[in-house]
């Protein structure tokens, strides 16, 4: 950085002692500002005096979900987005970012992707940065060299997941739970689709799916509202519009899968098992009697119970953990661990028989207590930076939840009693759902 300009490297170092000191000293302000463009794009808006710095997130409703038959094109697509533009190569594009102090990148999820920046508010700097970032945001042109280049480099990441037991045993429990729904597939893809991707394929769907209509605008950090509601209009009009009326994929219906057992023989030491079944939705008013029963379960870390009987008591795996992952449709409950192959049959009837005793009696009172205790202690931690911030209202943005979700965290986790989680479990978590995936060297069923 001092090779690029002395004066940025200076700014980041005074802005990094800023942080050092503040952090833990200084909680942004959780009153969320909802407002429109002239264009009709929504943006969210936590001001954060905390440090010198603003992070943006342009969230699209153009995650793996929208692959359609080419899985791994949302994908495809967001790992190419800033290799260059109508005006400027990668390079040009990464020494304009860093010469700037400025950090982008661009993910896809299940339901959503991101597109997001961090910079330095230092005018010159952020103003350059925005610059850049909304180029990339109008006029990525997905060069034919590069696209080969990342296509090739994919296909070798997936060839090479392939022989992780881990990588197999996720990628085969959403494969086994949610059968023909998009959710069943690995958000990078298979070799067989990547390879049927073409650059025109990428260039669709950023043109059909990167776009004002389908796009929700967050931004956290130091600046005024004035001059937050100047660099909305200015993301905002940068995005591309689209009349295409065929971007919208059905998703189908998510059933219950008729097997419940898996397995899938690959050379490994020890059996890699995931037990789980469908859930809730993303804003479902059983979310947080299920957040706290979670936790009781499997989300706690050395406080749940499954690490207690399955780690500590009978030695099965050294991890071992739950979670419940609600999404815009019916996201999953899934359990995991590794254990030796000679126990993973005795493991699996274990955790069936903690399993259908939690849900038929529920939890203990002073087990809830300490739960929400716990929950509640850890949540200014969880909320203690920009980019957690940031994450946070993405989620609530993306999904519709209300404003005030983090303001009432606290109040909605304490205000959960063992009776609403015995009801939810029992609405929810149907012993004849669970599905049971293996991947290891020994078939337990």
């Amino acid at each position: 950085l001092m090779l690029i300009n002395k004066k940025l490297y200076k700014f980041i170092i005074f802005s990094f002692f800023i942080l050092i000191f503040m952090i833990g000293k200084a909680e942004a302000n959780m009153e969320i500002k909802k407002f429109l463009t002239k264009n009709k794009v929504e943006v969210f808006y936590v001001n954060s005096s905390t440090i010198p710095m603003v992070d943006i997130q342009v969230i699209f409703d153009a995650g793996s979900n929208k692959d359609n038959e080419l899985n791994g094109l949302s994908n495809l697509t967001h790992g190419l987005i800033n290799e260059g533009t109508k005006n400027k190569k990668y390079d040009e594009i990464s020494y304009e970012l860093e010469s700037n102090g400025a950090i982008f990148s661009a993910s896809s999820y299940k339901d959503k992707s991101i597109i997001s920046l961090r910079s330095l508010t230092q005018e010159n700097y952020f103003k350059n940065s925005v610059k850049i970032f909304a180029e990339i945001l109008s006029s990525a042109n997905f060069p034919k060299e590069q696209f080969e280049i990342q296509k090739n480099q994919l296909i070798s990441f997936i060839k090479e997941g392939a022989t992780d037991p881990s990588d197999v045993s996720i990628n085969l429990f959403y494969k086994s739970l949610y059968g023909k729904h998009p959710y069943a597939n690995p958000n990078e893809g298979y070799v067989s689709s990547i390879e049927r991707i073409s650059r025109k394929d990428v260039m669709n769907f950023y043109n059909s799916y990167i776009i004002r209509q389908n796009a929700k605008i967050v931004i956290v950090g130091s600046l005024k509202f004035e001059e937050i509601k100047k660099l909305a209009e200015k993301i905002s009009i940068s995005l591309n519009s689209s009349t295409n009326k065929n971007n919208q994929i059905h998703n189908g219906e998510i059933q219950s899968p008729s097997k419940k057992n898996f397995f899938k023989k690959l050379n490994s030491e020890q059996s890699h098992i995931y037990i789980g079944q469908h859930t809730i939705k993303r804003g479902d008013n059983r979310n947080f009697p299920l957040y706290v029963a979670n936790y009781i379960f499997g989300g706690g870390g050395f406080s749940s119970k499954l690490m207690k009987e399955i780690r500590v008591k009978r030695g099965y795996a050294y991890s071992v953990y739950s979670y419940i992952y609600p999404l815009k449709s019916v996201g999953p409950m899934a359990i995991n661990l590794e254990t030796k192959n000679s126990q993973a049959k005795d493991a699996i009837n274990t955790i069936h028989e903690m399993l259908n005793q939690y849900i038929s009696k529920g939890p203990t009172k002073k087990e809830v207590e300490d739960a929400k205790n716990a929950i509640v202690n850890k949540f200014p931690l969880r909320v203690s930076s920009n980019k957690d911030i940031l994450n946070y209202i993405s989620m609530i943005a993306y999904y519709d939840l209300p404003l005030d979700y983090l303001v009432n965290f606290e109040k909605n986790i304490q205000s959960v009693t063992p009776k609403n989680i015995k009801d939810a479990l029992k609405e929810v978590l149907l012993d004849e759902n669970f599905i049971t995936v293996v991947v290891g060297n020994e078939n337990p069923f």
